[in-house]
């Protein structure tokens, strides 16, 4: 029988942290925790921005990695001091190639990327980290989309890839009443609601806000109590606020900020349609959760997100560029009602992710 994995996870954020890739991240530790070809799984963090929660005991959660860089380079130098052997090194941002690569060739471990979406889709500045891209030994991403883009600068197999696919917990996330005291809250009224949720920095304008911005003074004119929920925050907020004022738009779109993740399954159900006209998404794990709450979804046909609504399957696809093509996909969906969840969605479902994960380390156990 095939010796149990010892795995290390350098990353970003995962137990205590906040957002999609935090969520990925914590979903595929838990996945590997499970199986039984793993032993354990050692994970360094470079940022915690909360309670980390429950963590699963085959995971050794290295929180102090998290206290800065000498901090986050002592515990790699720990990792290579130790006598135990690792077999893995997971590396869940490509910043941080330099270090896995160095861990795992010092090692003797296999060397895995995992990617998502904008950030791995184009070489970057770096010149180390190009070439490092190219000398990993397998890679995981959560779309076909950032794998091929990823695979067609880097000159990596797509042979050698595992696709993984974000996952939301269903029983968690379902369709609810909307909640009274938070439409009081942010004065959205008895009219439509259409939403979008993510963060807001200048480096990631390819989510949509301004897209849809630009269709709402035409939106208005049909639906004229229309609102738009925009929920998250970051350095490009002002930016965005400043915005809405100009166009005469202040008394149509909230700005909710930044919510805990306790409060999600509720402002979901606030919205009648979820809107994303993004460009640079590699999957959206946003996407899946409004539709698991029964909120009609309306994605882009330009990036990962038109392979999360399995071609349309799931949700509407609009090109971002087209702002009557948005108008009329809105009007669409408010048509068809919210509070129904579409056929289809137990594909991203919890046990279908940890059958994947399973799969993949299987595999990996053979390599």
């Amino acid at each position: 029988m095939t010796r149990p994995l010892c795995i290390v996870m350098l990353c970003g954020d995962a137990f205590g942290g906040f957002g999609g890739i935090a969520k990925f991240n914590r979903d595929f530790l838990n996945a590997l925790s499970g199986s039984d070809s793993v032993h354990q799984v050692r994970v360094l963090p470079r940022t915690i921005t909360g309670p980390a929660g429950d963590v699963p005991a085959a995971i050794v959660h290295e929180h102090k990695a998290a206290a800065g860089k000498w901090a986050y380079a002592r515990r790699v130098a720990a990792c290579l001091l130790r006598r135990e052997s690792i077999d893995i090194v997971l590396c869940g941002h490509r910043n941080l190639l330099p270090v896995a690569w160095f861990l795992a060739r010092l090692k003797g471990a296999r060397l895995v990327l995992v990617i998502h979406g904008f950030e791995a889709w184009r070489p970057g500045k770096s010149r180390v980290l190009n070439w490092l891209a190219g000398r990993i030994d397998a890679l995981v991403s959560v779309s076909t989309v950032s794998a091929k883009r990823f695979c067609a600068w880097s000159g990596f197999p797509m042979k050698d890839v595992a696709i993984v696919p974000n996952c939301v917990d269903l029983d968690r996330f379902h369709p609810q009443p909307k909640d009274l005291a938070l439409l009081q809250r942010h004065g959205l009224g008895q009219g439509p609601v259409i939403m979008t949720v993510g963060r807001i920095f200048s480096n990631e304008r390819y989510k949509g806000f301004d897209e849809v911005l630009a269709a709402m003074p035409r939106l208005l004119g049909r639906y004229p109590t229309m609102k738009y929920l925009i929920v998250g925050d970051g350095s490009d907020r002002a930016r965005l606020e400043k915005k809405v004022r100009a166009m005469g738009l202040s008394d149509a779109v909230v700005f909710a900020g930044r919510i805990e993740e306790a409060e999600k399954v509720a402002y979901y159900n606030l919205a009648d349609v979820y809107v994303m006209p993004s460009s640079g998404e590699g999957f959206g794990i946003v996407l899946i959760e409004a539709l698991a709450c029964g909120i009609p979804v309306i994605g882009s046909s330009a990036d990962g997100a038109r392979a999360t609504l399995l071609g349309g399957e799931l949700g509407r696809l609009v090109d971002p560029s087209d702002s009557g093509a948005l108008i009329e996909a809105v009007a669409a969906a408010l048509a068809q009602g919210r509070g129904k969840r579409p056929a289809g969605l137990d594909v991203y479902s919890e046990p279908q992710f940890k059958a994947r994960v399973t799969a993949w380390i299987g595999q990996a156990c053979r390599n």
